[in-house]
Parts: C-alpha cells; structure tokens; sequence
C-alpha cells in the first residue's frame, strides 16, 4: 500500500483514496466492524472487474436459481474471475430455459478467512461511494449469515449507508453527503419501482392462465415499467439499459426493495458498535429477517 501512495506512476484519484483508507478504517472499528489484516495489500487490476456474475430464474416465476458453497450456504449467484468462463456459464442456463442476467463487480469480500485487498477499480470511486464500499464489504467479514445472501445483501447496504453518512459528516464534507443523499433517494425511489414492478409480474405468474399467455403478459409488464412507469433519477440511471427479466429482478432485489423504511440519517459509533455485537452474538439465532433490517435503521 505505502509503495502505491509513494509510486508517482499512482493517479492522483487512487492516491487520495488509498491514504484516506486508514481513517476509513479507524472509523469502521469505532463503529463494531472488523477490518482485521483487510486493505493493506493495493492490487492494480486497471479498470476491469474483480469478478463477473451469472443470475438465472425460471421464466415464469420471481425465484432464483441457487448453488450452495461451503463457506457461504446457498447463493443466488455465480462468480467467475474469467468473463468467458461467466458466458459460457450464462449460454448453457439459457439453454436450458432460464432467464438469465449478467453483472460484475469492483470488490468482494472473503468472510473473513483471508484479508481482503484494495483493488485499483475500488478507488475509482468517488469518496463517499469508496467509503461506503468499504464499510459494505466489511460489514460481510464481520458477520455473515450462511443461506441468507438476500439478508447479508440488504443489511449490508442498509448499514453501511448509515455509516458512510456518519463518516462524512465526521470530516465535514457536505458536498459528499449531499451526492450520497442524492443517492439513497434514487435507490429509494428505484425499490419502490422494483416492489411495484414485482407485485405485477406475481400477478400474471399466479393467474392460471396458460404458459404461452403469461409470457405474453410478462412482455406487457416489462414494457410497462420499462416505459411510461419508468421514474427519472438525479444520480444516475437505474432501470434504462438493461435488459430486464426475472433474473434481473431478482439480482436487483438483493440490494433494493422497499419492505421497510429506513431513514437516510447518520448512526453513531456507539449506536454502530452496539448493534453489530448484538449481530454477531445472535448470528446463529435465526435473525436473517426483516424485523432485524428494521433494527439498523432505527
């Protein structure tokens, strides 16, 4: 890492992030998360991915395909450091009749097993989007549910928001807090499309009406929601560009949808701290649910 920060061939982007890197990470500890030996090894991977997904869903149910793995339990994803190997993936799921969608990602996290590194795609963020990546992806070492990557998903998110705020606001950058702000809303605004968007497609699922219809219907749905019901938004686009069907729904429904209310304020450490241990303590207790992703935004 100090050979990357010192290295005058480092852009002076990845630089400003990697030295602020230390005091994201001493507030991640204030506020219960586990950092560990996690980013003080810098990978340059240029601009590319990590690693590139597969999701898959029947296309005629909101389900997902799932694969199960050792360390995390059941998963409805698939992750390939190879973008041929993730198409070849994806080819032989949509022959066998799935609705498929691809994605990828900057980082991912190693449970806590092994140290996670600081890729070059990383710090291509802007900083509070840097930030709340590292506090999104810590927050997975520090307590990870096995079979409840929906859970994980969500929580993470959800706590990881409250703290990037509070870290922002510790520093005083009201420029960034307004950008992430600005965020939170189109995400907001995004879930409660997506909830909307799953409520109709359920409906032509469960009709009864035979196969060839529903699939018709499915294209009036996605139209529909693609078009007039599409909402604009101030950070970026969400729903235009993308080639949306089940799988794509349900990959965006492990981030977003709108179960519960979560005001867009800061947390405490103290707050943070508290309610991490109490999630760690009760992992094994049952807690992958909503009422628990209530509680992180109490």
């Amino acid at each position: 890492m100090k050979e990357a920060i010192s290295d005058d061939s480092t852009p002076p982007a990845v630089r400003q992030r990697l030295e602020e890197l230390g005091k994201i990470l001493d507030f991640a500890k204030a506020c219960g998360l586990r950092p560990g030996d996690s980013y003080q090894r810098y990978i340059d991977n240029g601009d590319k991915p990590v690693s590139w997904l597969v999701h898959a869903a029947p296309p005629d149910k909101l389900e997902s395909v799932t694969w199960w793995f050792p360390f995390t339990g059941r998963v409805p994803y698939l992750g390939f450091f190879s973008r041929a190997e993730r198409d070849e993936e994806e080819r032989a799921l949509k022959a066998q009749g799935y609705d498929t969608a691809r994605g990828s990602v900057t980082a991912f996290s190693m449970l806590g097993f092994f140290p996670d590194p600081v890729y070059r795609s990383m710090t291509r963020r802007s900083r509070d989007e840097f930030a709340q990546l590292v506090f999104h992806e810590l927050v997975h070492r520090t307590v990870w549910i096995k079979g409840s990557a929906n859970f994980n998903e969500r929580l993470a998110e959800v706590f990881s928001r409250r703290v990037t705020l509070a870290w922002l606001k510790s520093i005083g950058d009201e420029k960034a807090s307004s950008d992430f702000l600005a965020m939170i809303e189109d995400r907001k605004k995004f879930g409660q499309w997506l909830g909307a968007l799953r409520i109709a497609l359920t409906k032509v699922y469960s009709s009864g009406m035979p196969r060839e219809e529903i699939l018709r219907e499915k294209a009036l749905v996605f139209a529909e929601f693609t078009g007039d019901r599409s909402p604009s938004f101030k950070s970026g686009e969400l729903i235009k560009g993308r080639d949306w069907n089940n799988a794509e729904v349900m990959a965006a429904g492990l981030y977003d949808g709108d179960e519960f209310e979560c005001p867009p304020r800061p947390i405490t450490p103290d707050e943070a701290r508290t309610f991490m241990e109490w999630l760690v303590a009760n992992k094994d207790s049952g807690i992958a649910t909503d009422e628990t992703l209530s509680k992180a935004c109490l």
